[in-house]
């Protein structure tokens, strides 16, 4: 009854009991997005190449969570693992839920990411180009809607051409895809679809461990560049080998991805923490 009198007279206290309580529970529930993508592959001439997976990720605020696919999708008892970082504190946790366990390492920054993306630049510019990376990107003009945004259609082809010392083969990337206008939560920084750097190409290091020393790769780009959440793509990578009978062997992996759940919804803030009874280690058992 006091405070029924209280809050006659002094109306303002009502407003402010309120607001603390949908500020309370608003923090308690924060809306984050949730995306389901499925994958094909497969590949020729290994039929054992062919697989489906599936990856489950969640985004809210500074945190992510990323439910990982089976290591070996041949193997039944491949351990099921799970992605936690935290952006904000440039912290990753990887989970093994079979295991109970956990490993815990620190993100690089930003700004130490463009310092060892330097240092690695410089290692490459020591010497005359002997990789050219070529990369053309097409914008189609093609848009359809999807999960309420607008989707564009890009095609990007990235070809790699290694001089003969280095003993690699040559190799193409076809990636037929679909961005949404809407930015990728899943990482804690902000993907560019040119190539600069480690894998910015086709796979910089398919050779042996000595060719990988001695590359110098010069990348060459034209053409827009894509920005956004994958929809959907479809990626052919195309390879030649030689093998010690002299025969030329055609080699192709095609993979394709596709989200098929792309929501806002409340979710439960447990999801980016550590379980309880979890185990911290240097090295997953598995």
């Amino acid at each position: 009854m006091g405070e029924n009198i209280v809050a006659e007279r002094n109306p303002q206290v009502c407003i402010m009991i309120t607001a603390m309580f949908l500020a309370t529970s608003f923090a308690s529930a924060q809306t984050g997005m949730r995306i389901k993508v499925v994958s094909h592959t497969t590949g020729f001439p290994r039929p054992l190449d062919t697989f489906d997976q599936t990856t489950t990720a969640y985004a809210q605020g500074a945190f992510r969570r990323i439910e990982l696919p089976p290591r070996d999708p041949h193997d039944g008892a491949s351990a099921r693992m799970i992605l936690i970082q935290r952006c904000a504190q440039h912290v990753a946790y990887v989970l093994n839920l079979d295991e109970r366990e956990y490993t815990e390492s620190l993100l690089p920054s930003p700004e130490e990411s463009a310092k060892r993306m330097e240092e690695v630049q410089k290692q490459w510019t020591a010497g005359p180009p002997n990789l050219i990376i070529e990369t053309t990107v097409r914008d189609t003009g093609e848009t359809k809607l999807a999960f309420g945004h607008t989707a564009h259609h890009y095609i990007k082809t990235t070809k790699e051409t290694p001089s003969p010392e280095l003993g690699m083969e040559p190799s193409e990337i076809i990636e037929d895809a679909w961005y949404l206008d809407v930015p990728d939560p899943r990482s804690c920084e902000t993907a560019s679809g040119r190539p600069h750097g480690m894998g910015g190409g086709i796979g910089i290091g398919s050779g042996s461990g000595r060719a990988f020393e001695k590359i110098h790769p010069e990348f060459k780009y034209s053409g827009p560049e894509p920005q956004g959440l994958v929809l959907a793509s479809k990626r052919t990578t195309r390879t030649v080998h030689h093998l010690q009978t002299g025969e030329r062997q055609d080699n192709q992996l095609t993979t394709s991805t596709e989200i098929v759940e792309l929501s806002d919804e409340r979710i439960d803030p447990a999801l980016f923490q550590i379980p309880s009874g979890f185990k911290k280690v240097s090295q997953m058992s598995h």
